[in-house]
Parts: structure tokens; sequence; C-alpha cells
């Protein structure tokens, strides 16, 4: 029988997918609660499905980001995604960016609630008080 910490890292292994293909928006918004806060790298707060459809769906003008995790650490309803980020110029695939990436996913009842991303993987286990 699965646990609640690897059924919350398979629905953030998905997240993960579905942000790098931004192919599905229903599917991805059904991964988290109507009441969910996601805090965008570097941009704005987001509330509920809403402002969620309206980010996941705006597309890239000159670069397109993608996740790409190496592993997952997880206690009960918290989840950190650990690996690197790379952003690709749209016009010619070249790597415009590479870096660490680590975000963090806040879970109540298999859904969830909050997102943020961290600047290091050290920031992410900090915050959120787990360790590898």
């Amino acid at each position: 029988m699965r646990n609640v910490s690897q059924q919350n890292v398979a629905i953030a292994r998905r997240w993960v997918e579905l942000f790098n293909t931004r192919d599905d928006v229903d599917e991805f918004l059904s991964l988290h609660d109507p009441e969910v806060v996601l805090q965008t790298p570097g941009g704005p707060r987001l509330r509920g499905h809403d402002q969620l459809r309206d980010w996941f769906e705006a597309g890239y003008e000159h670069v397109q980001p993608r996740i790409v995790p190496e592993r997952f650490v997880a206690e009960g309803d918290t989840v950190v995604g650990l690996g690197r980020t790379e952003a690709r110029w749209i016009e010619s695939g070249d790597v415009a960016h590479e870096g660490e990436s680590a975000a963090a996913y806040w879970f109540r009842d298999g859904k969830i609630i909050r997102w943020q991303p961290f600047e290091t993987h050290a920031a992410a286990l900090k915050e959120t008080g787990l360790a590898e």
C-alpha cells in the first residue's frame, strides 16, 4: 500500500511533467486545491484556479523554462523537488540559462494547497524542515 508521502511525490512528479509540456490545463488544475497559493518564480503570488489557469496558459515570449527533477524528499504532506532548471530560447532552442532548481509542495487531502520555488536545494530543505 502506498503511503501519503509516496502519493504526494507522484502528484509532484506529474506537476513537473505538466509544467514542462503545458499541454493539459485541466489536469494541471486538478492537482491543486481550489484555494491554492502558488508563488511564481520571480513574479506574482497566484491564488485559486482562475489565476493558476491564466498563468499556465499564458505561454512564453522568448524563453521556455523546463524543470529537470533529480529527486524528491517527502514527509507527510510536504514534498520538496530537487533538480535543475533550464531555459531555452524558443527561436533557436539554445540554452539561455541553467541552474539549481528546488520547489516545495504542501498538500491537503491529496491536493496541492501551496507551491513555492527556491533559489537553492538547501533553502528549500531549510524552509520545509526536511532533510535528505
